[in-house]
């Protein structure tokens, strides 16, 4: 069960996604330094059990001992695996940035944020540090411009993410958001982390990370929808990738993608993203480079597209 721990610091309020252990059971599990130690190592980034054991000194069986016990209590999950030497490699990451226990869960008060929060929080970890906003949010220029001179028509949907990002984010003293058009001539995709809003073909930064998406969209034509590495394609005009993925051009900084096929999917991904995140983002799991795909529909029937639908995740 996952929690959000709020802190006071001198009047001033953090927020952090921890595990919630329901069991003193699995609080004796963890109660040695060596758990927390893993623990503490995997919050930050995804960690090999060799890499982890030349880090704290230890014998690699000690570290697969207790890799084993914080998995099974969900609080390590796989986040990849490589084959090396004939042997299966894993690679381990922390399901949040802490544990807490709680003597009586009936007790817990209702909070006014949002279902979903808490999920949100964990797939903008490396954009959101500590709180902050650390890097911009890249819309689309209005003009005709790029390679295309198209318009976007996309940019105003990154109103509606900004408001849910406020509730666990504040913004740094810089002016949180670019047009592509901006942080294409000031580079700033070379030193910070981004939410990229809009296609590759409204959106130059988003052309440019394109070729590093677990799911892309079509380089021969961007409007004819998105490719996987085995040719499976998404076509529809509501179409989007939602997309996580290091920042290739920065190391240690983190690119969001929300791209729609058209303007709409954009629309579609943003919905996705804010009103249905435990829904969409249920094969995240602390990975680096994360993607899935979602289809837009009018629900209600009124021809505006309000509801998305998860249609593939990468990795699979």
């Amino acid at each position: 069960m996952k929690a959000h721990l709020t802190l006071d610091r001198n009047g001033t309020e953090f927020m952090a996604e921890v595990d919630l252990l329901e069991s003193t059971h699995g609080l004796c599990m963890i109660s040695d330094d060596t758990s927390m130690k893993i623990l503490k190592l995997t919050s930050t980034q995804p960690m090999y059990t060799r890499e982890i054991a030349k880090k704290l000194g230890v014998r690699e069986q000690s570290v697969y001992y207790h890799v084993r016990r914080l998995t099974s209590l969900g609080l390590l999950h796989i986040a990849s695996t490589e084959l090396v030497r004939g042997a299966l490699a894993k690679k381990v990451v922390a399901s949040s940035n802490g544990v807490a226990y709680v003597y009586d869960t009936s007790s817990m008060k209702q909070t006014g944020n949002k279902a979903g929060t808490l999920e949100l929080m964990r797939f903008f970890q490396g954009v959101v540090v500590d709180g902050r906003l650390q890097g911009y949010i890249v819309v689309g220029s209005p003009e005709p411009h790029g390679q295309f001179r198209a318009s976007a028509r996309d940019g105003h949907y990154a109103t509606q993410l900004a408001l849910y990002i406020g509730s666990f984010a504040s913004v740094s003293d810089d002016f949180a958001v670019k047009l592509d058009t901006d942080a294409k001539l000031e580079m700033a995709y070379s030193n910070s982390s981004l939410i990229l809003i809009g296609g590759p073909a409204t959106n130059q930064i988003t052309a440019d990370v394109n070729s590093y998406l677990p799911v892309r969209f079509d380089p021969a034509n961007y409007w004819a929808g998105l490719v996987d590495d085995s040719g499976r394609r998404f076509s529809t005009d509501t179409d989007a990738v939602i997309a996580r993925t290091p920042n290739p051009f920065s190391p240690g900084k983190y690119m969001i993608v929300i791209a729609g096929i058209r303007h709409i999917g954009t629309k579609a991904a943003v919905i996705a993203l804010t009103q249905q995140s435990r829904e969409i983002l249920t094969g995240f799991e602390g990975q680096d480079s994360f993607a899935c795909v979602i289809r837009g529909f009018d629900q209600d029937g009124d021809g505006k597209v309000d509801r998305a639908d998860l249609i593939a995740t990468y990795p699979k």
